[in-house]
């Protein structure tokens, strides 16, 4: 049996590299709300460890509509033959080890500090620079700099630029560049180069679409197992696309050509197999890109960010593909509710207005909740599904 665990602070615990980490309030409270997701993409045999009997009743309800797997307040560790996380980190070997986790099942401290290391989002200029040599189209490549006069000239040297962490949370450690030093800038990566060595400058880019190719590895083997089209709001992720993956790749094909999108595929195959090649990993991968305005139209950056663990676009992708009927599209969204009550109230007037409709375990239409919904939920995920035909242009610009 593996077990399953919803860790979303992960990166943020990579940034602090301490086994020791304590994740911020909002951090734990997304992990627990959210502490459901796992049930969407874990296999039928596996077991997902859920917080409270509240999460035990949703899954205990979504059971009698779909295939899924066990869930446990407690891990069952004398049946356990692995575990998976969300992401890895020292901390959460520390809680696998608290919870009593056969230190077999565990990765040892080498394999670790090279994740850390490949999650660095550094790392996404090394694979810009290996599908430039590849005859691949990029940007600027951006640059990695670990001193602040250097930083200071980047920002002036151009009218608009991204500046971030090399570790740090969805949304979060990215600071924007006016074409001149601002106080809250510099004391943003004059803070982060004390802690993590140094920042990764970009140019700006006017983006247009955000989306993934995400990746299954096994014992070094890299496969394509899809994509992920997905929105944010204000930088924060907010959402995915419920579509198949043709009718993704037509719709990214009206700004990118289907050959140019078949290259890139390929050669991330090979790039992500000699990257992974010393660490032996397992699992989901996601790499983000973009396709943003040139001079001469529209152009893609084929790598912003190499996610090195389970995510969003990969559940979605998986829910979709699992769950939802082949006829219909929708939207896989995240949100947060600042008010307590909010949550409920909403969860309340979309099943009212949206009835679910499931056929042979896959939805049909409706609004489906994807984690329990209460008065206290401050972070709530859910599907709302239709067979009705906008384009994907039209869902996405929707948003």
């Amino acid at each position: 049996m593996k077990l399953h665990i919803f860790n979303p602070e992960n990166d943020l615990a990579l940034a602090d590299g301490n086994s020791n980490y304590c994740p911020p309030p909002m951090a734990r409270a997304i992990a627990s709300d959210l502490a459901t997701l796992p049930l969407w993409f874990a296999a039928s045999e596996d077991c997902v460890l859920l917080p409270s009997a509240t999460h035990i009743e949703y899954a205990v309800e979504m059971s009698s509509i779909f295939t899924m797997p066990q869930a446990c307040m407690a891990p069952p560790v004398s049946e356990l033959t692995a575990v998976a996380p969300w992401g890895w980190s020292a901390q959460m070997k520390r809680r696998f080890k608290v919870m009593g986790v056969d230190e077999a099942l565990l990765p040892g401290q080498q394999h670790l500090e090279l994740l850390r290391t490949l999650s660095n989002r550094r790392v996404a200029i090394d694979i810009l620079r290996a599908l430039r040599s590849a005859g691949v189209d990029t940007p600027e490549i951006p640059l990695y700099l670990s001193s602040p006069a250097h930083v200071a000239a980047f920002i002036n040297s151009m009218p608009r630029s991204v500046i971030k962490a090399p570790w740090s949370g969805s949304g979060k450690g990215i600071a924007w560049g006016i074409g001149r030093v601002e106080v809250p800038v510099e004391h943003f990566y004059c803070g982060v180069i004390k802690r993590q060595g140094g920042v990764v400058c970009e140019h700006y880019l006017d983006k247009v679409i955000d989306f993934a190719m995400e990746f299954s590895v096994s014992h070094g083997t890299v496969s394509f197992a899809g994509y992920s089209l997905f929105t944010c709001d204000g930088g924060a992720y907010s959402g995915n696309i419920l579509a198949s993956d043709a009718a993704i790749e037509d719709f990214l094909q009206e700004y990118v050509s289907r050959e140019v999108i078949a290259v890139v595929k390929e050669r991330l195959a090979i790039e992500l197999t000699r990257l992974l090649q010393p660490l032996d990993y397992n699992g989901v991968l996601g790499v983000d890109m973009m396709i943003y305005r040139a001079p001469c139209g529209f152009a893609l950056n084929p790598c912003v960010e190499l996610n090195l663990r389970m995510n969003m676009g990969a559940v979605s992708r998986l829910f979709y593909d699992r769950f939802v009927s082949a006829a219909s599209c929708g939207r896989f969204s995240v949100t947060f509710y600042k008010q307590p009550g909010e949550a409920l109230k909403v969860h309340e007037e979309m099943s009212a207005s949206h009835p679910l409709c499931v056929e042979r375990e896959r939805v049909v239409s409706g609004y489906l909740p994807l984690s329990p919904v209460t008065a206290d939920t401050r972070y709530a995920a859910f599907a709302l599904i239709d067979t009705d035909s906008p384009s994907l242009s039209e869902r996405y610009f929707s948003k």
